[in-house]
């Protein structure tokens, strides 16, 4: 990295003076005298979700509001924007309402592409998911490369995910020469040009989309700290930004965008994790190093009217949730709007275009993936995504998934000398014979019917194929001798997937494992079925047999490892409490009634 990288390379202490910024920019583009870059850059109100809680230097809002989205005129174009889904393809549907998803998007994108609109869709990138099972994680990106591109989209930015996926695996799969859309891009990327690595695997610097009312060019970059902390080769912005502009320029191409992608480096002691000094100095590096790159673009549109004016650039976002605002950079910057998207794919963002007397406007709006983006009853085979998502569980069936999810013990099954295990999973019948007033209650609750409720979904159907959500609708899922995995040798247990089980068995014991069973909350039980006088081994079994205020705190840490808040929506909200959900499936053995012998 040079000093006069467009992403210039700052302290760890966020810039907070105008003479701070001057050095900066002076170190940037070598110039003797710069002025006014300390604006704090017109805000401009949206219908989406409100104020602009991320605006460290205050909010203007404009006097002329746009229209909601249905209102809209008829732009000359629009683009959707998304980015940071970090591999949440779809709602799980376990509770209502839930945001977000492809299908949803697909729908969104149809129902503008039914009024004649001219649309096309640009990610910022981070699509895939690092956490989990790495072959499930590399289905899931295919599908979301293809789901994308039903959607038309164009292009998405190769950002750290993507590079930490590792890239080239996560590509190989995807490419297809006959449908080069969406683009990865990254344009100082190495291994790009002809012949090399990436470029056989369809990555460019830049994308021109030539297919709309005006074409369209969309570099992808990253930030100097970030290309310092990942394992791969790159080049210097400096050289490769003017040969996009400059590509820009001789294809006619009229309204530039920028994807930006920066993990800026602080110091931990002063900018602690999850701390709002840090949020705040995140934010503050990253509105930085946008408005140099933008006023370098400027400044190359001033000595070659011919390049296009960056009219948008689209920055990470540490927020989950999006401001419903563009940050007008303002001043030397020019036209540049910038944009934050928020994560998951729960908001998409909708630019539309349209040609005035000085060139272009926007208006923009964030737009909730909510149900009332659901496919219509009937309408099902018209939503592309929904298809790629049926096929995406059947891969997930054939290839087993269910088998290579981790497995960890229970602290039920370790014994005192930490070798092998030492107790397995019996089934929720093996309680019934001394429980039986605690079975009848659970075999009426929602826990018993979870895995049905997985088998019976449609539109996509196969959930129950999925790790991912049969985790949460099963007994004993990530331990060893639970769902899928029995286990013939407890002592001679070691992780891994099952070895040589015999398909009928493996049946008889996932039937035994159905449900959110007693053993689901109390762990493994055969032990306590072999000596159920054991007092020691009872109270293993009962870990919530506590004082009533522990009780209640103990259940909730417990219950929120699957009633989270994505997944259910309602936890604890009024009438949804631990202790309102407790008393639905409160099953104590009742008192014995001796005047009834």
């Amino acid at each position: 990295m040079t000093q006069h990288d467009p992403t210039l390379h700052t302290d760890d202490q966020p810039s907070t003076h105008v003479s701070d910024r001057r050095q900066g920019i002076v170190a940037f583009f070598g110039m003797a005298m710069v002025v006014i870059l300390l604006i704090a850059g017109a805000y401009v109100t949206l219908r989406g979700n409100g104020a602009n809680a991320n605006n460290p230097g205050g909010t203007e809002e404009s006097e002329q509001q746009p229209a909601d989205v249905d209102n809209w005129e008829k732009p000359l174009f629009a683009i959707v924007v998304s980015g940071q889904m970090h591999g949440y393809i779809d709602p799980c549907g376990c509770s209502d309402p839930q945001y977000g998803g492809l299908t949803r998007r697909f729908n969104f994108m149809q129902s503008l592409k039914a009024k004649q609109w001219d649309v096309v869709g640009i990610d910022l990138g981070d699509l895939p998911q690092l956490k989990g099972i790495p072959e499930q994680n590399l289905l899931k990106f295919d599908l979301t490369v293809k789901a994308l591109a039903a959607m038309n989209y164009k292009a998405f930015g190769i950002g750290k995910d993507e590079i930490e996926f590792p890239l080239g695996a996560a590509l190989a799969p995807v490419y297809d020469e006959k449908r080069p859309h969406p683009r990865p891009l990254a344009l100082t990327l190495g291994k790009t040009g002809p012949g090399e690595l990436y470029h056989g695997l369809n990555v460019r610097p830049y994308e021109i989309i030539a297919t709309t009312n005006s074409k369209i060019g969309v570099i992808n970059m990253m930030g100097p700290d970030m290309r310092e902390e990942l394992n791969e080769q790159f080049l210097p912005n400096m050289k490769e930004l003017p040969k996009a502009l400059d590509a820009f320029a001789k294809a006619g191409v009229e309204f530039g965008v920028i994807l930006h992608h920066e993990h800026p480096k602080l110091d931990k002691v002063n900018f602690p994790e999850k701390g709002i000094a840090r949020a705040k100095a995140v934010l503050a590096k990253r509105e930085e190093q946008a408005r140099l790159c933008a006023i370098y673009c400027a400044e190359a549109r001033q000595k070659n009217p011919r390049i296009p004016a960056i009219q948008l650039m689209v920055v990470l976002s540490d927020d989950p949730e999006p401001p419903g605002l563009t940050n007008i950079l303002g001043g030397k910057a020019g036209p540049t709007q910038v944009v934050e998207i928020g994560h998951k794919g729960k908001y998409v963002g909708l630019v539309g275009v349209y040609r005035d007397k000085s060139g272009f406007r926007m208006q923009y709006q964030t737009v909730l993936m909510a149900p009332k983006w659901n496919t219509p009853p009937g309408d099902e085979k018209k939503n592309a995504v929904i298809a790629l998502l049926e096929k995406y569980n059947q891969a997930l069936k054939a290839d087993d998934m269910l088998a290579k999810a981790p497995r960890s013990p229970h602290f039920n099954q370790v014994p005192a000398n930490g070798v092998g295990l030492k107790a397995t999973f019996v089934g929720s019948k093996a309680c019934q014979e001394c429980h039986d007033h605690a079975f009848k209650i659970w075999a009426e609750s929602a826990h018993a019917k979870a895995t049905n409720t997985l088998e019976d979904l449609k539109h996509p159907s196969g959930r129950q194929y999925d790790p991912e959500c049969m985790k949460c609708h099963t007994t004993g899922f990530e331990h060893p001798g639970g769902y899928h995995y029995p286990i013939a040798n407890l002592a001679a247990w070691k992780p891994g997937p099952p070895a040589n089980v015999n398909p009928v068995q493996l049946e008889q014991h996932n039937t035994l494992m159905r449900g959110v069973g007693c053993e689901s909350c109390h762990g493994p039980g055969s032990e306590h079925v072999n000596k159920p006088a054991n007092k020691m081994i009872r109270d293993a079994m009962n870990p919530f047999r506590k004082l009533p205020q522990e009780k209640m705190v103990l259940l909730n840490r417990f219950c929120i490892q699957c009633h989270d808040s994505e997944n259910d929506v309602h936890w604890g909200d009024k009438g949804h409490e631990v202790q309102d959900r407790w008393m639905k499936i409160i099953h104590r053995t009742p008192p014995v009634n001796n005047n009834n012998k």
